[in-house]
């Protein structure tokens, strides 16, 4: 594979949000770029809605080049790895059904990969949509995992320029499908709805040499819609669902010294979906005076605390 003149394959999970799906292969067709291929996987038994957009776009002769992936199974690390399976192109471009791609989104991903053959993985902002307007903040640093499991994640925010990175969030990135594809696609064995399925496949791409990076301008709106499946994002399931995942991954990567003192800081202070006992205090302190959804107090620390010793558990029966 050179540098030059790579297929880019669209990867397309959806599930029961059919206007949104009608709204993404639209925005789709008015890429600068057009995919060389979109993926989408389908639930035929659940989501007969979204079928039906599909078979409408491929019968209207759309100028996309469509492939239906049917699913029989639940799960977002199924569909991905369905839509892996069956890619011909060189790039994975991922994408969420409730986020619409910018013009130029395909144009700026794909310029990285085609002059520098050393670059694995390309993401950008999927620019959450509040009240009908676009929320954008600018990036205060850059994604990072900071020894031994601290998780900075501002996927969400616009960096000043082009920036190296260490994960993306899976609603907009891409990463090289020969990488995915030797370190055995994305990881089957998360729990739950698969949280930290991209932290896994990003470090798995950057451990084989290749480089990461985010540009600014590789940009998606994301109307984020309800789940239809694993809906409870802060329930004590998905609290420790969570801490299990991340343990795993961070020990599937890391060395022996990261191996060691990882669940230490992970019981002692965690990360913000499964916090520890001083984030936990922290966020119970600060909830008096914000009413931000995403910060767990005290409740959420002993699912959490369980999840790394079921973490600690999948590592070592792997």
């Amino acid at each position: 594979m050179t540098a030059a003149k790579l297929k880019f394959s669209v990867f397309l999970p959806t599930l029961k949000r059919p206007d949104l799906l009608r709204k993404n292969l639209e925005a789709l067709e008015l890429q600068t770029r057009l995919p060389d291929e979109v993926l989408i996987s389908l639930r035929g038994d659940l989501d007969p809605e979204g079928v039906a957009v599909v078979d409408e776009f491929v019968a209207r002769t759309t100028k996309l080049n469509i492939v239906k992936v049917m699913l029989t199974a639940p799960g977002i690390v199924v569909a991905e790895n369905a839509l892996l399976d069956a890619a011909t192109g060189d790039v994975a471009c991922l994408i969420d059904d409730d986020a619409i791609a910018r013009p130029p989104w395909l144009t700026n991903i794909a310029r990285h990969y085609e002059s520098n053959p050393k670059i694995g993985g390309v993401a950008g902002p999927p620019i959450n949509i509040v009240d009908g307007k676009p929320e954008v903040k600018q990036a205060k640093y850059q994604n990072r995992v900071v020894f031994p499991g601290f998780i900075l994640d501002q996927s969400t925010r616009h960096s000043k320029q082009v920036v190296p990175s260490q994960h993306f969030r899976g609603a907009n990135m891409s990463l090289l499908i020969s990488a995915l594809r030797n370190q055995g696609g994305f990881e089957s064995r998360l729990l739950g709805d698969c949280f930290r399925y991209e932290l896994d496949a990003c470090l798995g791409v950057s451990e084989q040499g290749y480089k990461l990076v985010f540009d600014p301008k590789a940009e998606v709106d994301h109307y984020e819609a309800p789940r239809i499946l694993n809906t409870g994002r802060f329930d004590t399931a998905a609290i420790h669902n969570n801490a299990a995942n991340e343990t795993f991954v961070l020990l599937k990567h890391y060395g022996f010294l990261g191996r060691l003192l990882h669940l230490p800081f992970a019981i002692l202070i965690g990360n913000f979906p499964c916090p520890g006992i001083l984030w936990g205090v922290m966020g119970s302190l600060a909830g008096f005076s914000s009413k931000n959804r995403y910060l767990l107090g005290v409740t959420a620390v002993w699912p959490a605390i369980k999840g790394r010793f079921t973490g600690l558990k999948m590592y070592f029966s792997s």
